[in-house]
């Protein structure tokens, strides 16, 4: 998967000057309202996960691997709401697992080759939690426009083991070999939310921001169609999320795109 680089100049100048549209825009407002509203949402992102080790290897996993491989997820969100101030929070979380058997010859004087039977069990664990606050600045028929600001944290733990057996002069020989690592970031964000209204019944909605902290530099944007009922809206988007991690890490950079069908309820 090409790995889609970005000018975090350019990325942080287009983020000031939408905010700075935002507050100048003449909009009809509609009265604050006096009570807190809530609501929550669930949703299934099919995300294919790219990027770069610091090794320069490519890093493919499709959706398709993730899910047959899937041994627990949860993909949410709450918020709330009043007058012209929102919170937000949005969580991911995935466990994937998978195992494997195979034989490996490894050479060990010229052409001389050791057939070593492998066994290799292979775990990943991540957390992907935004959160913050928003303050509306376009609210009328035709669209609405938040200014947010908050923090995103990234959590990953790999865990890798291997059973290595071989015969030798008739003589079989064991090694087991596990190797664990785990990392998390955080990175304070600022950006906009909102939606586009297509009718009574449909609509768009978008989210994006840019930050920076302890990873150079991580952005994300969504953009969808959605579908009002009563209570709740049907949610059908696209979704990327991007990261450029500083020349400590395992990880040069990585990023997790793809689409995603949710529903979000009111109350």
């Amino acid at each position: 998967m090409p790995v889609l680089r970005v000018n975090r100049n350019q990325l942080a100048w287009l983020a000031a000057g939408l905010m700075l549209v935002a507050t100048l825009m003449s909009t009809t407002a509609v009265a604050d309202s006096e009570k807190w509203k809530f609501n929550a949402e669930i949703y299934l992102w099919g995300a294919d996960i790219g990027g770069t080790t610091a090794t320069d290897d490519d890093i493919d996993v499709a959706f398709d691997d993730i899910f047959d491989n899937l041994d627990m997820a949860f993909m949410g969100g709450i918020g709330a709401s009043k007058g012209k101030w929102s919170l937000f929070l949005d969580a991911i979380y995935f466990d994937v697992s998978a195992s494997d058997s195979f034989t490996e010859p490894v050479p060990v004087i010229g052409t001389i080759e050791l057939d070593v039977d492998v066994d290799a069990d292979v775990a990943m664990k991540s957390w992907i939690t935004t959160f913050g606050a928003g303050y509306n600045v376009v609210n009328n028929e035709r669209a609405t426009l938040n200014l947010v600001g908050g923090a995103r944290y990234l959590w990953i733990e790999t865990e890798l083991k291997l059973d290595l057996s071989t015969v030798i002069l008739g003589e079989k020989f064991k090694r087991k070999e596990q190797d664990k690592l785990s990392g998390s970031v955080w990175d304070g964000i600022v950006g906009v939310r909102g939606k586009i209204n297509l009718s009574d019944k449909w609509f768009m909605p978008y989210y994006a921001d840019i930050g920076t902290g302890q990873s150079d530099l991580t952005w994300q944007a969504l953009l969808g169609v959605g579908y009002k009922f009563k209570h709740a809206d049907v949610l059908l988007a696209y979704r990327y999320l991007d990261y450029e991690f500083d020349s400590d890490s395992e990880l040069d950079d990585m990023n997790v795109s793809g689409p995603g069908l949710g529903v979000k309820f009111y109350f």
